[in-house]
């Protein structure tokens, strides 16, 4: 008959999200990004990107000019174009990583 035994699936692969003002191609390969999601151990695979924030997503980066409405995201900071070139903004991105690195152990 062809009828297998019933097994539970492994678990739910979590999708995270991160918010910006404008997407574009290049996002996915942007030194910056990829970087930042690796220090967080955040997969980039389970990662989407989006201009707009939904009820109930799970949001690990707000890059949003203006962050309204509010997430709680795990990182939140200057966008993607003040964060190359503005080290003021790269440095209060590195000190929430460093404060999550040190939640997270």
């Amino acid at each position: 008959m062809g009828i297998s035994r019933w097994s539970q699936g492994g678990g739910a692969v979590d999708s995270y999200t991160i918010l910006l003002d404008s997407l574009s191609p290049e996002l996915e390969k942007h030194p910056i990004i990829t970087t930042v999601l690796s220090l967080i151990d955040c997969p980039f695979t389970h990662c989407t990107f989006s201009s707009s924030f939904a009820k109930g997503a799970n949001v690990v980066w707000d890059m949003r000019r203006v962050k309204l409405p509010k997430s709680n995201a795990v990182l939140t900071s200057a966008p993607l174009s003040e964060l190359e070139k503005t080290a003021e903004s790269k440095r209060d991105l590195w000190n929430m990583i460093l404060a999550h690195q040190e939640k997270s152990q």
